[in-house]
């Protein structure tokens, strides 16, 4: 038994092993960390980039944004009575006064009814449900409708 402690001894203390282990130690450290700087710059990348997509869209928004309001300007221009009067004076038209227009009277002609879309509320009064009093009645009101009730059970107050 004595010389398997010496076999196992010496097998477990040689110092080529022991030096094995130190590396394979850095070793797995050193991956460790690079597989951890890799990732944090995979993440990195990943956020700048969508990031500058981010700044791209905005920028992008803004300019159909200063488009739209420039469409919305013409339109303005060019709906203004200014231009139209304008305009309707070279395609030949000439303004029409109360004393020069002509209303004709359309024998069977029935106006369409206009529509309502506002809300109507339909509910019936029948399915309004009731809630017991209980639920109805404020603190301070049940607080006093229980001591009116033990005055009425001691005598102190007379009923109605």
């Amino acid at each position: 038994m004595d010389r398997g402690q010496r076999i196992i001894q010496a097998y477990k203390n040689t110092p080529w092993r022991q030096q094995l282990q130190v590396i394979g130690l850095f070793s797995a450290l050193v991956i460790f960390i690079a597989i951890v700087a890799g990732v944090y710059l995979n993440v990195t990348a990943r956020a700048a980039t969508f990031g500058r997509e981010i700044q791209s869209i905005r920028y992008e928004s803004r300019e159909v944004e200063r488009e739209i309001e420039d469409m919305e300007a013409q339109l303005a221009y060019l709906t203004s009575v200014r231009y139209m009067k304008r305009r309707a004076e070279e395609l030949g038209f000439i303004p029409v006064g109360p004393i020069t227009t002509t209303y004709l009277s359309v024998p069977d002609y029935s106006r369409e009814p206009s529509i309502d879309l506002s809300y109507v509320d339909e509910t019936d009064e029948d399915t309004n449900i009731q809630l017991p009093l209980e639920y109805t009645m404020s603190l301070f009101d049940w607080i006093r409708e229980m001591i009116y009730e033990i005055g009425l059970q001691t005598g102190a107050v007379q009923g109605p």
